[in-house]
């Protein structure tokens, strides 16, 4: 019963998955049908893109990409400009007057700005984001398999002791489906080899080619150096697997002694900073300095300065921290 209850878990992961790629395809496509006609004459502009949507295993090509980019840009700027020009004069300009200058008067000038200021801001966001997600995708998609990595190249190693041919090595890999990225990568080979007519050592070229995972890339090099000299393929799989447990061990050691820095700076900086803000501001308005710079220093400190601190640590200990 519970074999059958993860087994629908299984597929119906599959096809979420399936649907958000599919999803991302289709808008893909739209957008480059719609701006393909400018966008594919300045590719040469996007071209740093290519490899990492590749190693993201993004389902796009480079102009569907960059189509999709552009369209998002456009729409989001004008939805912006419309929601500004409706919520700045009815109260977040005096909202935000209100953080930057307690009690002074509303002028035209600053609800322009403000909407301007808005719609900029999320016009760039989206742009950069666009630009940022590949790159972000595939080092999420490189520690997944760096997470895996090991237990999956034990497993290996024990499969390629029976003698088996090397495909099969990587069948076993899809067949068991509990390494994540890493069993993806496998089937990726399998499908080179059996739908594009590759042999095993072209299917690994192009799969260390195109791995996010500079670890799982360097055993497929290495796998193909054994292979083309007729090495004993278990023996180096023992040897990689007993590697990558001494280099995931030290990594475990490092991320304790950054996890520790971090947690001394966030004392340092998000409890007794604020702390020490708020006194300096208490003697500098016994001292005669007008209480609207002091309430700036304090409004920039609350509403600005510490939920970004705490963003920034928050994203710091979570790359840092050993995930499992």
């Amino acid at each position: 019963m519970f074999g059958r209850k993860k087994e629908k878990n299984l597929e119906a992961q599959e096809l979420e998955r399936y649907e958000k790629r599919g999803f991302l395809m289709r808008y893909g496509k739209k957008a480059h049908k719609r701006l393909g006609f400018l966008i594919d004459r300045r590719l040469k502009s996007f071209e740093e893109l290519h490899d990492p949507l590749r190693k993201g295993d993004i389902p796009l090509n480079l102009g569907a990409y960059v189509s999709a980019m552009i369209l998002s840009t456009i729409l989001v700027g004008i939805i912006a400009l419309v929601f500004s020009i409706i919520t700045v004069p009815l109260f977040l300009a005096e909202f935000i007057n209100e953080i930057i200058s307690p009690g002074a008067a509303v002028d035209d000038r600053f609800r322009v700005t403000l909407i301007a200021v808005i719609s900029i801001l999320a016009t760039v966001i989206t742009f950069v984001s666009f630009w940022l997600y590949p790159s972000f995708k595939a080092s999420e998609r490189s520690r997944k398999i760096n997470l895996s990595l090991t237990n999956a190249v034990n497993t290996m190693a024990t499969i390629a002791g029976t003698g088996v041919p090397p495909a099969v090595i990587f069948w076993s890999l899809v067949e068991f489906r509990r390494y994540g990225e890493v069993s993806r990568e496998a089937e990726k080979i399998l499908n080179d080899i059996e739908n594009f007519g590759l042999d095993l050592v072209q299917a690994l070229q192009r799969a260390a080619n195109r791995s996010p995972s500079p670890l799982f890339s360097e055993l497929l090099w290495k796998m193909i150096a054994t292979i083309r000299t007729g090495g004993n393929l278990r023996e180096y799989l023992y040897i990689e697997g007993t590697r990558l447990m001494e280099i995931e061990r030290m990594k475990t050691e490092s991320a304790i002694e950054t996890i520790g820095l971090i947690a001394e700076a966030y004392v340092t900086i998000l409890v007794v900073g604020p702390v020490f803000v708020i006194i300096m501001t208490t003697i500098m308005g016994i001292m005669g300095t007008p209480m609207s710079q002091v309430n700036l220093i304090n409004n920039i400190v609350v509403y600005f300065g510490l939920p970004i601190g705490y963003a920034i640590f928050i994203l710091a200990v979570d790359q840092v921290a050993p995930k499992r």
